[in-house]
């Protein structure tokens, strides 16, 4: 059998709490207020801070009283603008800019995007004749600004209430290339896999079955991932645009598996058997620590390392050297 498959895939929308303020904004002296929904280009859930910007140094004296201001800092510590927020509080001192509630203006979050296309070659042959086949190849693109409920990048797993939508983009671009639309952390855009499998059904052999398989893979996109400006929390800010530092390597590996069959009657049967991974023993280099900071302005001696296989990077940096397992099993 040949079969060739066509894959579109493409988000139409996500669900994630927001908040309507800028992270200078939240540097200088704003409370974040938060709700759940469906930010987009057209949200307007808050009242849009006013906010005007001036050269650094540049801040005027009267920015008190009911308005609030302050000078941005990124994410490497560098000062980069004066701003000031006219509409911060009421006479009253409650926060204005950030608050809940519609002003007729959009809150300025950007279109989700998640693009998965591939397209699939697979030849399979059913078991028949001693032996089966499955074989396919897979070219693939994944490309957007959300990765999905889990953001593989640093680890986050904090489903629908993740950081990626708690901010509007500001002035400053504290939040670098968060919302720029490139290739996400799990596009691999060339997989093959090939899978065969033969028994004998004759001679001393005889029940005997032996079986491979094999994986190729292209690399995944490598990031370079600063604190965050607003939280301070490590991998959160993706500068340069995604993929900037390259992508790791190409990997693959090669696996055996061996099964002889005893039967003992018509019911009951001994199974003896083998699984050899990574039989040429690879030991490539998989996953690269992508966390410039490890909190906000304190680097990080281990960026472009090797992943550790602890914290936010659970996954080993190195390919699994050859391991074996042996079985044994009964069926009735």
């Amino acid at each position: 059998m040949v079969d060739v498959r066509w894959i579109d895939r493409r988000i139409k929308r996500i669900v994630e709490d927001m908040a309507g303020i800028s992270p200078e904004a939240f540097q200088c002296c704003l409370n974040q207020n938060y709700l759940i929904g469906n930010p987009g280009p057209g949200t307007d859930l808050f009242i849009n801070p006013i906010q005007v910007v001036y050269p650094l140094g540049g801040l005027p004296a009267s920015c008190t009283g009911t308005q609030a201001g302050g000078t941005a800092t990124d994410f490497a510590g560098n000062d980069v603008g004066d701003f000031c927020i006219t509409n911060a509080f009421d006479a009253a001192g409650n926060q204005v800019a950030g608050a809940l509630g519609s002003d007729g203006k959009p809150d300025g979050f950007v279109q989700p995007v998640r693009i998965y296309k591939a397209i699939e070659f697979e030849i399979a042959k059913a078991f028949s004749r001693g032996w089966q086949m499955r074989t396919n190849y897979r070219w693939s693109q994944l490309s957007g600004n959300y990765e999905g409920a889990f953001r593989n990048d640093n680890g986050q797993s904090d489903p629908n209430i993740s950081s990626l939508f708690d901010f509007v983009p500001g002035n400053f671009g504290l939040l670098g290339n968060q919302f720029g639309v490139g290739w996400l952390n799990t596009d691999r855009r060339h997989i093959i896999n090939s899978f065969v499998s033969y028994s004998f059904t004759g001679g001393f052999l005889r029940n005997l079955t032996l079986g491979t398989g094999v994986r190729i893979e292209t690399g995944l996109p490598i990031n370079d991932l600063r604190a965050h400006p607003a939280y301070q929390n490590a991998g959160e800010i993706p500068v340069g645009g995604r993929g900037s530092l390259g992508r790791t390597p190409t990997t693959g590996q090669a696996d055996l598996h061996g099964e002889y069959l005893v039967k003992l009657n018509e019911k009951h049967a001994l199974h003896f058997g083998a699984d050899l991974f990574n039989i040429t023993n690879q030991k490539d280099l998989l996953r690269f620590d992508q966390q410039e900071d490890r909190s906000f302005l304190v680097k990080n001696a281990d960026f472009l390392k090797p992943t550790q296989g602890t914290g936010l990077n659970p996954q080993l940096g190195f390919q699994r050297p050859f391991y074996a397992r042996l079985f044994a099993k009964w069926t009735f």
